[in-house]
């Protein structure tokens, strides 16, 4: 479960990496995706239901993310989904 969150998050930091002109940068992206983390924990210990739906509704998500490939989408995903976990 906890790997989940962990492959999703390096996924998606180090395909933003180059995207750092964007108006949310790198830096801005990496710690939007620790919070994201922080949050997905949170929710797993306490609703392991709500983190695995949340979880089966954002790999929806992510193959938009890779082809539009820039950090203004990846600060949106981990706004959206920090929030929804919360």
């Amino acid at each position: 479960m906890f790997k989940k969150i962990v492959v999703l998050s390096a996924l998606l930091l180090f395909s933003s990496a180059s995207y750092a002109t964007a108006a949310c940068t790198a830096e801005e992206v990496q710690a939007k995706a620790q919070a994201f983390q922080q949050a997905a924990i949170a929710a797993a210990q306490k609703d392991p239901q709500k983190y695995q739906d949340a979880m089966t509704a954002m790999q929806k998500d992510i193959p938009e993310l890779q082809k539009a490939a820039n950090t203004d989408a990846l600060c949106k995903f981990y706004d959206d989904w920090t929030a929804k976990l919360k």
